[in-house]
């Protein structure tokens, strides 16, 4: 075999293993970025989930009144 054949084909096996990686990490980049999103819609159900099991469970208007101050978010 040639040198010049030798190298083309060296460069032809790199060029399609560097394709191969950046192919496998954008999809690992993806699918991480799919598994957060996810997880931030679960921790906003979540809030609203428990913020509504407190108020029915309050009996009284004070009570209430109590579980909305302990639920406020930072800012309001």
């Amino acid at each position: 075999m040639t040198p010049d054949l030798y190298h083309l084909i060296s460069l032809a096996f790199g060029a399609g293993g560097a394709w191969f990686l950046i192919k496998q990490s954008r999809k690992d980049v993806n699918g991480l970025g799919s598994k957060v999103n996810h997880e931030v819609k679960q921790n906003a159900r979540r809030h609203h989930n428990t913020a509504l099991a407190l108020m029915l469970v309050a009996q009284s208007d004070e009570q209430r009144a109590r579980v909305a101050e302990l639920l406020k978010e930072p800012g309001e």
